[in-house]
C-alpha cells in the first residue's frame, strides 16, 4: 500500500470511531427526548402514550443512528398518528392531529436532518482540541 492510501485509511478509521462515539451519545439522548415528547403529544390514554413512545424511540433511532430514509419514517409516523387519533377519539380530531402529528413529524425531521451537522460539529471540535 502507498503512503497516501494509509493516510486515507487512518482518516476514515478516525471518522468511523468519532461517529461511533456520537452514536453512543445519541442512544442515550434520543430515548429520553422521545419520552419527554410522548408525554406532551400522546392522546389522553395509556395505550396512546405507550404506542407514541415506542414509535418515537424507533423512529429517532432509525433516522438518527441508522440513518434510514427520513421520508419513509415521516410517512410511518403520519399513518400511526391517524390510526392512534381515530382509535382514541373515534374520529379524527383536528386539535389532536396538530398536537400529536405536528410534534412527532417536526422532531423526527429535526433529528434526521441534524445528524450530518452533529457529525461535522463533533469532528471540528475534536480537531480544535488536538491543535
Amino acid at each position: 500500500m502507498q503512503q497516501d492510501q494509509k493516510e486515507l485509511f487512518e482518516v476514515l478509521e478516525k471518522q468511523r470511531q468519532q461517529q461511533a462515539e456520537i452514536d453512543r451519545i445519541l442512544k442515550i439522548v434520543l430515548p429520553i427526548l422521545a419520552f419527554l415528547l410522548c408525554v406532551i403529544c400522546a392522546n389522553y390514554n395509556w395505550q396512546s402514550t405507550v404506542g407514541t413512545l415506542i414509535v418515537l424511540v424507533v423512529a429517532f433511532l432509525a433516522v438518527g443512528i441508522k440513518r434510514m430514509n427520513l421520508y419513509l419514517w415521516l410517512a410511518i409516523i403520519a399513518i400511526y398518528c391517524l390510526v392512534d387519533i381515530y382509535l382514541s377519539y373515534g374520529t379524527i380530531q383536528p386539535s389532536a392531529l396538530g398536537r400529536q402529528m405536528g410534534t412527532m413529524l417536526t422532531f423526527t425531521g429535526i433529528v434526521g436532518i441534524s445528524r450530518p451537522y452533529i457529525d461535522g460539529w463533533f469532528i471540528r471540535s475534536k480537531n480544535n482540541q488536538i491543535l
